[in-house]
């Protein structure tokens, strides 16, 4: 039986059910404050030099890169030409720049800007989020698609100065214009999302199969350039600026390598071809950065699971998704490490795990239980510096 049998769209037009969607959201933010506590009440960091954005509780979710973020809101970006050494040129532009401006406007500091635009976009993701999954599946799957999500071990990361926030608002929306066949809108969108985060990118491939399958002929060839150059606006005016200010557009791409143990794209590429990575999964490591190995596998028998389930475009983006970060970077000294981070904002994944934790309600009680548990150590962890992945 498909999903649209079992789980008839109810055309509730009251606003109830997005309100126990944001409850959820703010049930898992509240392990997510719980673990704040327990980590500066228990847990101590290592080292005495660690950076700290600020003296508050919650500036503890400023942790690894957004320190990167902190400063290209203080100073910008700055490049000294050698891709050798970790510089903030390889972190995308926009959530730097809405936080810089939030900063400006309302006299908030740099961290207090960082961590509103991650917490509200985090917030109005879901409730996107909601509407996508409702309209098409009706309120029980939307609901459990977002508990889901919303405990997911690695949604600290909705709360903390991260661009995985707004990066997932603008998918979900870009996914709702989709719906809509409003393409221009889902273009614009894409184009926002490649200048938050590279995932962005494979939001070009989601447009143009959409299109291409709803075409009319005419009307597709005039709407292809211009929705490809929205679709893209948002890497190649970063690269516009890149060239500008430090005359090479690519030093976004080139410095990577300083974060890869000086590893070149070619070189994680061509170990990814040869599956290289999953000779090397960690399956007996439990601490957070060794369960990758296990949620990269989750990942995987999902997507396989929800080629029959979901809508074409939404399993294109979900495998697009998992195929970026393993050709890109799971070939270097890396591995499988922060795969449930890439993966957070691929929503198909959890709207399939929802249909299949809801066949029965104890194991949608079991699995968010287990995650809300995993959100909580991860938090706390994540707090004093410890990598999560």
């Amino acid at each position: 039986m498909d999903m649209e049998t079992r789980y008839p769209i109810w055309k509730d037009p009251s606003w109830l059910p997005y309100c126990w969607a944001i409850l959820i959201f703010f049930c898992s933010r509240v392990v997510v404050a719980l673990g704040l506590v327990f980590s500066q009440k228990y847990l101590t960091i290592g080292r005495a030099d660690v950076w700290s954005a600020g003296p508050i509780w919650y500036h503890q979710l400023l942790q690894w890169d957004s320190q990167w973020y902190f400063k290209i809101v203080t100073d910008g970006y700055q490049y000294n030409g050698d891709p050798t050494v970790q510089q903030n040129i390889v972190f995308y532009p926009l959530y730097p720049m809405l936080a810089r401006g939030l900063a400006t406007i309302s006299g908030l500091t740099p961290a207090d800007a960082l961590l509103l635009v991650s917490n509200v976009a985090g917030l109005l993701a879901i409730v996107v989020l909601f509407k996508l999954v409702r309209e098409e599946f009706g309120n029980q799957l939307a609901l459990a698609t977002t508990a889901l999500l919303s405990f997911f071990p690695a949604s600290v990361l909705l709360s903390a100065g991260y661009t995985e926030p707004l990066a997932l608002l603008l998918i979900v929306s870009f996914f709702l214009a989709l719906k809509r066949k409003y393409y221009l809108s889902a273009a614009l969108l894409a184009g926002l999302a490649v200048s938050t985060r590279s995932t962005g990118v494979v939001l070009l491939p989601v447009l143009l199969w959409e299109m291409w399958a709803n075409r009319d002929q005419t009307k597709f060839l005039l709407a292809l350039v211009p929705c490809v150059l929205l679709a893209t606006s948002g890497i190649w005016l970063f690269m516009i600026y890149l060239w500008s200010a430090f005359g090479t557009p690519f030093a976004f791409a080139d410095g990577q390598a300083a974060f890869h143990q000086g590893t070149t794209l070619a070189t994680r590429l061509i170990a990814a071809l040869k599956l290289e990575p999953f000779t090397r999964m960690m399956l007996n490591d439990w601490n957070p950065w060794g369960q990758a190995s296990w949620f990269t596998l989750l990942f995987i028998i999902l997507i396989v699971l929800g080629w029959s389930r979901l809508r074409s475009s939404w399993t294109l983006f979900a495998m697009a998704v998992l195929l970026l970060p393993y050709l890109t970077l799971s070939g270097g000294p890396a591995g499988f490490v922060s795969m449930s981070r890439f993966n957070l904002v691929s929503f198909p994944l959890f709207v399939t795990l929802a249909d299949l934790v809801l066949r029965a309600k104890w194991l949608l009680a079991g699995v968010i239980g287990l995650f809300g548990a995993s959100l909580f150590m991860n938090t706390a962890l994540f707090a004093r510096r410890i990598w999560i992945g």
